[in-house]
């Protein structure tokens, strides 16, 4: 018997089953697109409703009332239009102290700023330098937008330091330099982040502007005590009171699995963003968060200003409060003397000054601290009046001390006039406090 084989029945039945072979897969391979969609959605909107509080400074002048200025933003940081005493607390040794208010603060008509890029130049980095190259002039035209006067610097680093370019405020400029720079190399694991750290301690930023690292890498860095290419002298331990005490804040765009850059942030006040989350957005969150500042006021029972505090932040996914310490006795943290009231043009003080007896009391309390005074005032006067005045002012402040038996070599000063306000001068709010005095701890 013969049997005819009909080739043409066979492709077609073979393609059939290929066919319905395919939008099998091709369905599973949709459903699980869509659980991972889902997930990460979730995951996102999650991350949205937890917030994240960056300390910018400390208020002892009226201790026990202490205030807190704080950044407020969600985990993308994003800025918060609102925090409230429903899921904000303040704990001192474990007890709940009561929130007497939180206040939105107005940014000032005018800020300095300086963003120092430190970019990791190796092979894998292509398409995130180019991020940088296709979203700059959109980031620094919504900084203008929000009174930032900024500068800009780049720094760029594989196992060795590449190139240091100081700021500049011309960011065609600064277009110019990043868009030369090609990928290439970086055959080991990691990278020499923490040099490259060290050189932006030594770039030339302004007095009177906030300094900023924005570290941009997707590899683990190379530290102190390692053989072979990419050796440094430091550790992250080392680095990172270098830069608290230089006051440069970093925010590490880098994937989240490199845990290390997230302790890195924190400790210097800044935040740290997931390298694969768009770029333009990571820009444009931390540059809000900059101006999205809140004070918060709760009356302390400690006998004197205490190393550290806990704020609770309530967690809306878990139904939580969540306890974070933060240190107020660190390098670079900022104890502000608001209420130091001087008369008007004037930097004569009284022989008997509450806050001041509190800063003395506290260095007493703790001999081992240097602090930097810094003389600030609102923006009514000259510029050169300012200037002078807010010295004078910061010199008074550092007699007084000596005369209370605090030592001279632990006390610096300098002013700054008007020029770095923490709020708007428009109001009368704003002015009081930008009329103050900071104390920034320079070692402990």
């Amino acid at each position: 018997m013969t049997i005819k084989f009909n080739q043409n029945r066979f492709y077609r039945i073979t393609l059939c089953v290929f066919i319905v072979f395919a939008q099998i897969v091709f369905a599973q391979e949709d459903k699980e697109l869509l659980e991972s969609d889902i997930l990460t959605k979730s995951k996102i909107e999650s991350a949205r409703q937890e917030i994240e509080l960056t300390i910018q400074s400390v208020d002892i002048s009226q201790f026990p009332t202490v205030k807190v200025l704080v950044e407020a933003s969600n985990k993308f940081g994003e800025p918060l239009d609102s925090i409230s005493p429903n899921n904000v607390f303040i704990y001192e040794n474990g007890i709940q102290k009561k929130i007497i208010s939180i206040e939105k603060i107005l940014t000032p008509e005018k800020i300095a700023v300086d963003f120092i890029f430190l970019v990791d130049k190796t092979g894998s980095m292509q398409q995130y330098i180019d991020g940088i190259k296709n979203n700059i002039v959109g980031f620094t035209q919504k900084l203008v937008k929000r009174g930032i006067d900024y500068r800009l610097g780049l720094i760029l680093f594989s196992d060795e330091i590449e190139k240091i370019y100081q700021p500049t405020s011309n960011v065609y400029e600064f277009l110019g330099w990043i868009s030369r720079v090609k990928a290439y190399g970086g055959g080991d694991e990691k990278e020499n982040a923490l040099e490259a750290l060290s050189s932006s301690s030594k770039i030339n930023f302004r007095k009177e502007a906030t300094r900023v690292d924005v570290l941009i890498t997707d590899a683990p860095f190379h530290s102190k005590g390692e053989s072979g290419d990419g050796q440094t002298y430091f550790s992250l331990d080392d680095i990172v009171p270098i830069l608290q005490k230089e006051q440069i804040r970093v925010f590490s765009i880098v994937p989240e699995k490199l845990s290390q850059y997230s302790v890195l942030s924190k400790k210097t006040r800044g935040t740290n963003y997931d390298i694969e989350y768009p770029f333009s957005t990571v820009l444009d969150n931390f540059s809000n968060q900059l101006t999205n500042l809140f004070q918060i006021t709760y009356n302390s029972n400690q006998g004197s200003v205490p190393d550290s505090i806990e704020i609770g932040i309530y967690n809306v996914r878990t139904n939580k409060i969540v306890r974070k310490t933060i240190p107020i006795v660190e390098l670079g943290r900022k104890l502000i003397l608001e209420h130091l009231l001087f008369d008007v043009n004037s930097y004569q003080l009284p022989d008997d000054i509450k806050e001041l007896n509190i800063l003395s009391d506290f260095m007493f309390s703790r001999p081992e601290i240097k602090i930097l005074i810094e003389g600030h005032t609102d923006a009514i006067g000259t510029l050169q009046a300012n200037q002078l005045l807010s010295e004078q002012r910061a010199e008074v402040v550092k007699q007084y001390l000596i005369k209370k038996g605090i030592s001279p070599d632990r006390v610096q000063t300098v002013g700054f006039g008007e020029l770095k306000p923490i709020a708007s001068n428009s109001t009368a709010f704003g002015r009081q406090l930008n009329r103050r005095t900071e104390i920034v701890i320079q070692s402990k």
